[in-house]
């Protein structure tokens, strides 16, 4: 029984995987589409516009921007439903800013708590009277019902995030590697071996490092990959970044000025695979605009909060302060008038270096010549995520780690308080270009 469950739990993890994954990328294409191009097209090209054959009763993004001529961002809610199609395996919301350029994708852990409202509750217990006033939020899609599924889905993300959704986007995950294959693959540079066989749950990976290209089915191999079978791997962070290299292949090729007159194939396979309120017909049109968008423009973020047992019950409980302050950060500051930030003197932070390079020692040798020009070095160490060339400067805070920069040969400083330790104000993970 404990070998079965744990295959169920494996199979689970497999599929949580892999569908993020799915849903970013087709973030990358639709929402990239839709957002950018849909406002673009109105305002640079209001004749053209106004010369479409459109039905007016049919909701899509030209209708959309006709109505709001003036709307600069554009919210999409983005769900992944389990193989029943009865449960939300995973909830994003993808929004862009037609002014900055800028795109975020903020996820919604699938656990996390929400107190339904009367009228909610209401409606939802004329058809099963045991449903709960608290739930987790990939529980309403169940509890809604089939026909309006997707509707009370939305009102829940509007109210946990205080904002206005414009679109949804549900979709199952059969069309991965047919996107991948209809693209002709993807180019990257795997920075290891990846081996993985699990012959009772069906997975078998075998990649090798180094620059290739991925097709479907290796490219499937690559997203469900944790560790290999010798135990080496580096779980959860290593599949993350793993899958975030991916990712930033995916999106360069799909993105890229020769890939771009191909567009609209892919968008309209991936539309066999979703269920959605922007219309097809409308969101071929915007594709040619796809090429203004700037891949160092994509921001991915979770909304802050801890796991926590209430109960018998699992619950994700947002930090709604925090939440709060993301939301306020994301949606409501006006970033084209944005002040520089102040940067600050990090002598003061606790700082950790990390050998994310390819020199041995590099960490000790970083560590005492930042101690040498006063910094506070707490702790060396070997990173042991996927390497990149350019040096990170992790940060709690804005302002700190811009006066690190000037140490290192190519370095980039992060906002990212999730990561670092509580001890640790700064962590810098030197890259691949330094000696």
């Amino acid at each position: 029984m404990a070998n079965k469950d744990k295959k169920k739990s494996k199979a689970y993890l497999i599929r949580r995987f892999f569908s993020i994954v799915f849903l970013m990328v087709f973030s990358f294409l639709v929402l990239a589409g839709i957002g950018t191009t849909g406002y673009l097209h109105f305002t640079k090209d209001r004749d053209i516009v106004e010369d479409d054959n459109t039905d007016e009763d049919k909701k899509g993004v030209l209708d959309f921007f006709k109505k709001n001529p003036k709307k600069i961002r554009t919210n999409v809610a983005i769900f992944g439903v389990d193989e029943d199609q009865t449960r939300t395996d995973v909830m994003m919301v993808a929004t862009f800013n037609s002014e900055t350029k800028k795109i975020d994708l903020i996820s919604i852990p699938r656990d996390t708590r929400v107190f339904l409202t009367e009228a909610t509750l209401a409606d939802m217990r004329s058809r099963n009277s045991r449903v709960p006033d608290t739930v987790k939020i990939n529980e309403v899609h169940a509890y809604a019902g089939k026909e309006r599924a997707s509707e009370y889905s939305v009102k829940e993300i509007e109210r946990l995030l205080g904002i206005k959704i414009d679109y949804y986007i549900k979709m199952n995950l059969e069309g991965f590697r047919k996107i991948v294959d209809k693209m002709d693959g993807v180019d990257i540079n795997l920075p290891r071996d990846f081996y993985y066989v699990d012959r009772s749950g069906g997975l078998y990976i075998n990649l090798k490092a180094g620059p290739q290209t991925l097709y479907g089915k290796e490219a499937e191999q690559l997203v469900r990959w944790r560790k290999n079978n010798d135990g080496s791997g580096y779980g959860d962070l290593g599949r993350i970044e793993t899958q975030q290299l991916f990712l930033k292949a995916f999106a360069k090729k799909a993105l890229s000025p020769r890939n771009i007159p191909n567009i609209p194939s892919i968008v309209t396979t991936l539309f066999k695979y979703i269920d959605t309120d922007v219309n097809l017909d409308d969101a071929l049109k915007y594709v040619k605009y796809l090429s203004d968008i700037d891949l160092e423009n994509i921001n991915m973020v979770t909304i802050p909060g801890e796991a926590r047992m209430i109960g018998s019950k699992s619950y994700f409980i947002h930090d709604e302060i925090e939440t709060k302050e993301l939301v306020d950060k994301i949606f409501y500051t006006d970033e084209k008038k944005e002040e520089p930030p102040t940067t600050e003197d990090s002598k003061d932070a606790h700082i950790e270096v990390l050998n994310g390079g390819s020199v041995g020692g590099l960490a000790q040798k970083t560590s005492d010549e930042l101690k040498i020009a006063g910094y506070n070095v707490v702790k060396i160490g070997n990173y042991k995520g996927t390497k990149e060339q350019k040096t990170r400067i992790f940060v709690k805070k804005e302002g700190w780690g811009e006066d690190l920069k000037e140490y290192f040969e190519n370095s980039t400083v992060i906002i990212n308080d999730s990561t670092l330790d509580a001890n640790v104000d700064i962590q810098i993970v030197l890259g691949l270009d330094e000696k």
